[in-house]
């Protein structure tokens, strides 16, 4: 389970400290969704102030750093944190990146223009979901946006993979699959996300993705929703 920073500590001992995940391409889905949000902003040289929870390797940083938002960067990870700063040193960018605490965000009230959560808040129980998405609201500007990815319970890992139950919708202790060793995982709902995590943000979009593998196995490889919500 996660330590007293809400961070689970087997992210640290079974995946970035063994220097696996520790990516150093973007996320396209990221990618795609900044441009089409701020491209036209970008080019008008604005100042825009941008939040990566859970950066792992930074791979995100790097993008968002050389596109030209001034970057900051909360992680649990001491191993992921001194990956993510030697990228972005190597890149000859700018970030500000931190060990921290989702849940107690050390920043002022309304200084970003935008957070992400590219499944990094999902590590967590619904409390301390709930705490977290409450600090990523009190750091936004007026306006600003919360673009999260959040797994769906129609993920096939929560039914076949040997999860064990520890709160409402929340697991540990994957016996195989993609979470097997990562610890805490909660899987989220439509209803769960608009009407309880998200209930002070005007959402702007909200996705669906699923995908299957048909051949050579059929299973359901990952479902997850991808949303953007502003704060009111």
């Amino acid at each position: 389970m996660s330590d007293s920073s809400g961070f689970d500590r087997k992210w640290e001992e079974n995946i970035y400290g063994q220097g696996f995940q520790l990516n150093k391409y973007p996320i396209s889905d990221v990618v795609s969704y900044v441009m089409r949000l701020y491209g036209q902003r970008f080019r008008s040289k604005e100042v825009l102030r941008v939040l990566e929870l859970g950066f792992g390797g930074g791979n995100n940083i790097v993008f968002l750093a050389r596109e030209g938002f001034k970057t900051y960067g909360i992680e649990g990870s001491h191993s992921a944190h001194e990956f993510a700063l030697k990228q972005v040193k190597e890149n000859g960018l700018e970030a500000e990146l931190i060990v921290g605490n989702f849940a107690k965000l050390p920043y002022r009230d309304d200084f970003f223009d935008l957070v992400i959560d590219r499944e990094a808040v999902y590590c967590n129980v619904p409390s301390t979901i709930q705490q977290t998405i409450k600090e990523v609201h009190r750091v936004l500007k007026h306006g600003g946006r919360f673009l999260t990815f959040m797994y769906s319970l129609e993920h096939g890992s929560r039914l076949l993979d040997g999860g064990k139950l520890v709160d409402s919708n929340t697991y540990d202790d994957f016996e195989q699959g993609c979470f097997a060793g990562t610890g805490v995982t909660h899987f989220f709902s439509e209803e769960e996300i608009i009407r309880y995590y998200l209930k002070d943000f005007e959402i702007e979009f909200m996705k669906h993705l699923r995908v299957d593998s048909l051949i050579p196995n059929e299973r359901n490889e990952y479902a997850e929703y991808h949303t953007c919500a502003s704060k009111k």
